[in-house]
Formats: structure tokens, C-alpha cells, sequence
């Protein structure tokens, strides 16, 4: 009659001392699995870097995002097609052009930047020539158009002082928008009776 073979019936055999890993066969490693997590992670960490933008030959907006390693070739293509490069430079950026589509680069040196709608395409105008701060007037006799200052509100009995734009002027009666309030309607208050906030000495 055979001999039984003990270990194939239930018995484990004794571990390999001698051996790096105790006697126990580690899982085969699988090259390909490796390959694409990391080139998974180099595509999340590359992001954005620029946006190219502009209109195509119809009026209509167009806008797309490029990674870095793309950068170069982009603002080529950017050049061939007469539209603008956008870097980005900030968090608020880099939040904008993850909403808008990536763009690609053919072999011919030309991109794909896609259509957007008018609305994104505002929003980027935006980033890309944002309006020039107010100005600050040194003395009274200096608020101009433009300016920023401080004026009472008087339309409430509350009233209160708040950051205000100069929209007109005539003579020394200026026309100023609440900044932080768009909607409310303008004011028109003597010059004499804004304050400065950063006046010099006359």
C-alpha cells in the first residue's frame, strides 16, 4: 500500500528558516500594475499649467487647459492660430481652468481648444485683464474719476461709512457707487464732505 504524503492532505510543511521570507512564496509582482499607478499618479500631480484662449475665425469663444509638459508646444500653437496664452499662477486659477476642457497639439503644430460658453469665457476675461484698482486720492482737491473713498450713507438713519467709487464729477459735486454695494444707487455728495484714506499732509 503507498505511503500517505502527509503535507498534501492538511498538514502544512515546516517553514524554511533560512529563507528571506520564512518559508512562505510571496505574490508574484505584476510590472504592469506598477507601470500604470505610477504613471497614474505623474498625470494627477502634472495639472494644468497654461490655458490657451481666444476666438475662433466665426466670433466664438474658445478655451483649453494644457499640461506643463505640454507648455511649449502650446504657446506655439497658440501663435499659429492667433490666440492668447493665460499662466497659471494661482489656486484660484488652477480651480478656473480645471473646469474648462484639455486641449490637444497635432503633429502639424496647431491645437484643439474647444468651444466654451460665453459665460466661462467671461469669467476668464476676467482673470486674464482684470480691471485696474482705484485709485487713491492724496488730497480732496485730487479725487478724480476712478478714485476710491470713504462716504456716508444717507440713505438709511443709520448711516455709516463705507468704500465708495467715483463714477462722475461736476465741479466739486461728485457721483459715487458704494463698492461693496453694487445694486444700491449711486450718491452725489460735495468732495468736502468724503474722507481719505490715505490723505497727505497739505
Amino acid at each position: 500500500m503507498p505511503r500517505l504524503n502527509h503535507a498534501a492532505v492538511g498538514h502544512t510543511a515546516a517553514s524554511n528558516l533560512n529563507s528571506p521570507t520564512g518559508g512562505h512564496q510571496r505574490p508574484p509582482s505584476d510590472s504592469r500594475t506598477t507601470a500604470k499607478a505610477a504613471n497614474g499618479n505623474a498625470a494627477a500631480k502634472s495639472g494644468p499649467a497654461i490655458i490657451v484662449f481666444g476666438s475662433d475665425p466665426a466670433g466664438k469663444p474658445t478655451a483649453a487647459n494644457f499640461p506643463a509638459q505640454q507648455a511649449g508646444l502650446a504657446t506655439k500653437a497658440a501663435e499659429l492660430m492667433q490666440l492668447r496664452v493665460l499662466k497659471i499662477d494661482s489656486p484660484e486659477l488652477a480651480q478656473f481652468a480645471a473646469q474648462l476642457p484639455v486641449g490637444r497639439i497635432y503633429a502639424s503644430g496647431h491645437g484643439f481648444v474647444p468651444h466654451v460658453r460665453p459665460a466661462i469665457y467671461d469669467q476668464l476675461l476676467q482673470f486674464a485683464d482684470p480691471a485696474p484698482a482705484p485709485g487713491l486720492p492724496a488730497t480732496w482737491d485730487d479725487i478724480d474719476v476712478g478714485h476710491l473713498v470713504i462716504a456716508r450713507d444717507e440713505s438709511n438713519a443709520a448711516g455709516g461709512w463705507w468704500e465708495a467709487i467715483v463714477i462722475a464729477k461736476e465741479g466739486d459735486m461728485l457721483t459715487l457707487r458704494f463698492r461693496d454695494y453694487p445694486k444700491q444707487a449711486p450718491v452725489v455728495l460735495h468732495r468736502a464732505t468724503l474722507a481719505l484714506l490715505k490723505p497727505t499732509a497739505a
